[in-house]
Order: C-alpha cells, then structure tokens, then sequence
C-alpha cells in the first residue's frame, strides 16, 4: 500500500513541476497560486510518509529548485510592474499640476 502511494503522490509531484515549469516559463502569474497550493499538499502528504524513498526524495527536491526560482522570477515580475506603475504615477501627477495650472489661469 506504501508503495502505491508512493508512486501517486510521486506522479503528483512531478505534474506540479510541470505545472510550474510552464508558469516559470510562460510567466503566468495569475496560476501561481493555485499551483503553491498543490505544492504545500504534496509536501503534506510527503511529511506523513515514513519511507517516502530516494527518487520521491529526487523529485521533491528539483520542485524545490524550481520553486526557488519561481519565487525570484516572480519578485523580479512584481518589481517590474511597480517601477511601472510609479511611472505611471508619476506622469498622472504631472498631467494633474497641468490642468490646475490651467484651470487656476482661465484655460489659458
């Protein structure tokens, strides 16, 4: 019966790699939650296993990789949209001086 699990949550973890992977790749962002979830419900269902076994352990372990970088990826994502939004931000406010200057001499 052990083994039959193993091998399940095995196949589960490498579907969420995969899963991730594409994400990573795709930068899809909007489905990294969703796939953090699956990530934190194999990594539950790992810590009851008593002899999860080398290659469950191997494949746990490039998810983690790949999680890692997942995590840079999207940090440096973020980090692009609020430079982009401080810009944007920043010609709104000039835009907003322009029309109360105009407004404040008549629409000169």
């Amino acid at each position: 019966m052990q083994s039959a699990a193993r091998r399940q949550l095995l196949l589960r973890f490498v579907a969420v790699h995969e899963q991730l992977a594409e994400v990573v790749q795709s930068k899809g962002w909007e489905r990294f939650a969703a796939i953090d979830v699956s990530v934190r419900e194999c990594l539950q269902a790992l810590s009851t296993m008593t002899e999860p076994g080398e290659e469950l352990l191997r494949v746990k372990q490039q998810l983690k990789q790949l999680y890692a970088q997942a995590i840079k990826a999207c940090a440096q994502a973020c980090e692009h949209l609020r430079q982009s939004l401080l810009t944007h931000l920043e010609y709104a406010e000039g835009r907003s001086a322009y029309l109360r200057v105009d407004l404040f001499q008549g629409g000169r």
